[in-house]
């Protein structure tokens, strides 16, 4: 039993952000998913699965603010991740892995949290990825949101016409040495009618560094689903990883269609490097008020410079959501990868590579928010 992420055509809207209501309240809040799946390749055999997060990763949360007068808030997250399927604890077993941060939150001076929390890229670009019922190669972007950063102040702004930005730093904690396992991220978003669109850059100083191994970046780093996280050619660690990006949605009738670009850059420690593109374009058709069916295409390629090696890898990902209510829902979800260029297996993500070119998943799962 594994878990298993993928993101569901529709997000509920109890999973939205921070109410802008200036009242003191406290709640708690959560999602529970899981399904079973068939896997055509396994290391060469195909595998029936039982699978955490088919629909939604698991989670529970607490949240709560409490009115300190004049439009200002102090407000708080807790949020655990867990498997559905074996009760243990996701984000290498913490209590609060997936958020943990208190702030302040005004009106007219914007949003400030100190904690565990996510950059940039997730917030602003994240949302594309999850519409798209997948996720890019090995989540070399963290569009998916695999990677989370501690020890961080993060700067939220208020919305200036249909603008706003976000700040984040992560401390590295290294005596004599503030770039090592540090994070600093920005981003921007415009929202405007039927139009959303926005960029985001994040760049990781030596992530996970013996040095530091509890700064900004810690052992989600080390993660076997995050397949460039060591060089090609000594498996040596990253010095350095950037991810810049673009995307967005724009809605036409019961459509929302989507893009979105990532160029992400590693150095590794052995001096050698990795440049991957990823090319994100989905659909997602309100089909009825209960049903929603998605349709995406991502298109990956890479180019290492020492030995100059090209892999290529292709995706489709098809989905139909049908919601029994409002918080409850069933997917049927089919995701099928291709390697090409020098690229010489495909791994979807969440799952073992294949033995040879091509693997494809089709999963069944059920979510129940609460």
């Amino acid at each position: 039993m594994k878990q298993w992420m993928i993101g569901a055509v529709a997000i509920p809207a109890l999973m939205a952000g921070a109410q802008a209501q200036a009242q003191s309240k406290f709640e708690i809040y959560g999602l529970i998913s899981g399904g079973v799946g068939y896997l055509t390749n396994q290391g060469g055999p195909h595998n029936f699965e039982a699978l955490s997060g088919t629909n939604q990763n698991p989670r529970i949360g607490f949240r709560g603010q409490e009115d300190l007068g004049g439009g200002t808030r102090a407000i708080m997250n807790l949020e655990n991740g867990f498997n559905m399927m074996t009760g243990g604890a996701s984000q290498n077993g913490r209590l609060f892995g997936r958020l943990s941060y208190v702030g302040l939150s005004s009106n007219s001076m914007g949003t400030l949290t100190l904690g565990r929390q996510y950059e940039a890229v997730k917030d602003y670009l994240g949302p594309v990825v999850i519409a798209s019922n997948g996720v890019h190669i090995g989540d070399n972007d963290n569009g998916y949101n695999n990677l989370r950063v501690q020890n961080s102040v993060k700067y939220i702004s208020p919305s200036f016409g249909n603008f706003n930005v976000t700040a984040l730093y992560g401390f590295g904690e290294a005596a004599g040495d503030a770039s090592i396992n540090r994070v600093m991220s920005i981003g921007s978003g415009y929202k405007g009618g039927d139009f959303r669109w926005a960029v985001a850059y994040t760049q990781m100083d030596t992530p996970n560094s013996s040095r530091s191994p509890d700064g900004a970046m810690s052992n989600d780093y080390a993660s076997s689903l995050l397949i460039f996280n060591k060089s090609l050619v000594s498996s040596a660690g990253v010095r350095r990883q950037r991810i810049a990006g673009t995307g967005g949605f724009y809605t036409v009738g019961k459509t929302d269609f989507g893009a979105m670009y990532s160029n992400v850059r590693y150095e590794y420690l052995d001096n050698t490097k990795l440049t991957l593109q990823n090319f994100d374009l989905n659909l997602v058709n309100h089909f009825t008020p209960a049903l929603n069916l998605g349709a995406s295409y991502f298109y990956t390629v890479g180019k290492y410079d020492t030995v100059n090696k090209k892999p290529k890898w292709h995706q489709i990902n098809l989905q139909a959501d049908y919601f029994l209510s409002k918080r409850t829902d069933v997917a049927i979800t089919y995701s099928y990868q291709m390697a090409a260029g020098d690229a010489t297996n495909a791994t979807i993500f969440g799952f073992p590579s294949s033995s040879d070119k091509k693997q494809a998943v089709l999963m069944l799962g059920m979510r129940h928010v609460f």
